[in-house]
């Protein structure tokens, strides 16, 4: 795996190339959408390949497929969080139907029908649970080179352990309100993460269940490990593709990895089988990240899930968050 450069943190907005970013989400907020007009009625977007593609993407609302463009996400703007973007989408990120996409050597270009800001919003609020935001073009660190974290995981300091936890606020909250109800009771649950980072997510979605939960974590990063070994049951210093669990015990898997920047396309499909392998007749696989999630329903099926929803929503927002179950 490639070594994973140092963490970028925004220091002052106005001097970076973010203040641009943010120009552009209060624009398309407004409404705003003459930069990517050709014509009369088209817009037309295009990403370098070796640039920020993971922010097209594509989701089918009433049998159309319509194309969207991530904009900087505010946990950037309001609070300096490191990266560019976080999982939520809005209303003013669809851009409108998709009249073609291509890729060429260098970059990923989308064509699509212009809308009137009524109709983005209708289509917006048609999103369901049951509705795939796709995002069709990985990060690449090179040419053909998709971009994925260090061999030895990610490097860990106290403020980059706030950081991350930042970008997953709404995830923290959407799940204590979504999994709640979705819970076995009358009995002690088992909840792994493989890729438990600090352990912070699971456990706060411990303290949060309904039902006592037993946490278990796992991280390639020996630094992260000795994060969440202060907060979690047990931790396990070891690669994802071999799980520190007994198969069929877990009740609750949540993969919070198999995701752009982390892994590949090729190494999400490859891990699934043996994260699969962990559950217990009936128990749940839970999925989102910060990045786009690079697996999709054909292969969850393919991996014997049982796919519930693919969508979460929250505070006005859309986001990636598939829940499935053990289908035996």
């Amino acid at each position: 795996m490639s070594v994973e450069a140092p963490w970028e943190r925004v220091e002052d907005l106005d001097q970076s190339g973010f203040a641009d970013e943010e120009r552009r989400r209060r624009r398309l907020m407004a409404g705003d959408y003459e930069e990517f007009r050709v014509g009369d009625s088209l817009l037309e977007v295009r990403e370098p390949l070796v640039g920020l593609p993971e922010r097209l993407f594509t989701v089918v609302i009433d049998g159309v497929l319509w194309g969207g463009y991530k904009t900087v996400s505010d946990y950037v703007v309001e609070h300096d969080m490191p990266g560019v973007f976080c999982s939520r989408v809005y209303a003013h990120n669809l851009l409108g139907p998709v009249v073609n996409f291509r890729v060429s050597e260098g970059d990923a270009r989308v064509v699509t029908r212009t809308v009137d800001d009524e109709e983005r919003r209708s289509a917006f609020s048609r999103i369901s649970a049951t509705t795939e935001i796709t995002y069709p073009f990985p990060k690449y660190s090179a040419p053909g080179t998709e971009k994925r974290s260090a061999a030895d995981g990610w490097r860990v300091s106290e403020e980059r352990a706030q950081f991350l936890a930042m970008g997953e606020d709404h995830l923290r909250a959407y799940t204590h309100q979504r999994l709640a109800s979705r819970l076995p009771e009358g009995r002690q649950l088992t909840a792994f993460d493989p890729a438990c980072s600090t352990g912070r997510f699971l456990s706060e979605f411990a303290e949060h269940a309904p039902v006592p939960v037993r946490t278990i974590g796992q991280d390639l990063s020996e630094a992260m490990v000795g994060y969440a070994a202060k907060v979690l049951d047990e931790v396990h210093h070891g690669d994802a593709r071999s799980p520190a669990v007994e198969p069929g015990s877990v009740d609750v898997l949540f993969s919070r990895f198999l995701n752009s920047e982390v892994v590949t396309v090729d190494q999400a499909r490859t891990i699934l089988p043996s994260l699969v392998s962990c559950l217990r007749p009936g128990g749940l696989f839970v999925m989102f990240g910060h990045s786009p999630v690079l697996l999709d329903t054909a292969d969850l099926e393919a991996a014997g899930l049982v796919v519930e929803q693919v969508s979460g929503h929250f505070d006005g927002a859309v986001f990636q968050y598939v829940i499935a179950r053990d289908g035996r």
